[in-house]
Parts: C-alpha cells; structure tokens; sequence
C-alpha cells in the first residue's frame, strides 16, 4: 500500500469530508473511491471509442456475425 501527502484548499478537503461522512466511510475511503471512479471513466471512453471503431468497421448485416465471433473466441473465466 503507497502513501500520499496531499496538499488541498480547505473547501475541498471540507467537501470531501461531508461527502464521507454522508457515505458513512473515511475520508480515504472516499478519496479512494472517487479516484478509482475518475480512473474507471477513463477506461470507460476508451472502450466507448473502441466499440463506436468497431461499429464503423462492421456492416450493419455482419454485425451479429462479428459479435459471435468475438464472444466465441473469449475464454471463459
């Protein structure tokens, strides 16, 4: 586990506090959280960008035999 010393205005740090105690978790808890949304949303427009790709590159009418392909060639987990 990393530790970061974070330098932020007190509005901020007061926002994020009500927001936690809102949520019923810790400060780092939610900071964490939060974090990890905003990364996740980036991952989120890349896979966007990717689909509207793929939906450009496939005809309408070879669309569902595309995706078959696709999901039949994922391994299960």
């Amino acid at each position: 586990m990393s530790r970061l010393t974070l330098r932020l205005p007190e509005s901020l740090h007061q926002n994020l506090a009500r927001q936690a105690r809102t949520e019923g978790v810790s400060l780092n808890q939610m900071i964490v959280y939060l974090l990890t949304r905003m990364t996740g949303a980036t991952d989120l427009d890349e896979q966007r960008r990717v689909f509207e790709g793929l939906l450009h590159r496939y005809p309408a009418e070879e669309a569902e035999t595309a995706l078959q392909e696709i999901l039949a060639a994922r391994t299960p987990p």
